[in-house]
């Protein structure tokens, strides 16, 4: 039976997968979105957000002590960019999912990032 850390790890490479995969399916909309958010060099975050998640992915796989590490930090990142969006008064959709998920921003998206997180922290620890 594979362990708590193993389990967590596999479900957050899937999240991670399936959020870079989501923004790679649709580069436009996923620059429009970080432009939208507020993000500066929206074009250049397109390419490299994605990819980081999808190398965070391939790290909580093959060694979750190390990915775990790096997908709370890239996750306390997001949280944080959420965070102080949502205390400026702003609602405009984080495009976390890409064009498969658009919403407005709520503090929802917090409280999923802190499973999230939780689920990083658990791998490392595992």
């Amino acid at each position: 039976m594979p362990s708590p850390a193993t389990i967590s790890a596999t479900v957050l490479a899937v999240i991670f997968v399936v959020a870079a995969v989501a923004k790679f399916r649709d580069p436009a909309a996923t620059r429009r979105s970080m432009s939208n958010f507020g993000l500066p060099n929206a074009g250049l975050l397109a390419v490299a957000v994605p990819g980081t998640e999808m190398a965070t992915a391939a790290l909580l796989v093959v060694d979750p002590r190390t990915g775990g590490p790096c997908a709370v930090a890239l996750l306390v990142a997001f949280t944080t960019l959420i965070a102080g969006r949502l205390l400026a008064g702003h609602r405009e959709s984080c495009g976390c999912f890409g064009t498969w998920r658009v919403r407005p921003l709520s503090w929802r998206d917090l409280v999923r990032n802190a499973s999230l997180i939780t689920l990083g922290v658990a791998a490392a620890f595992g």
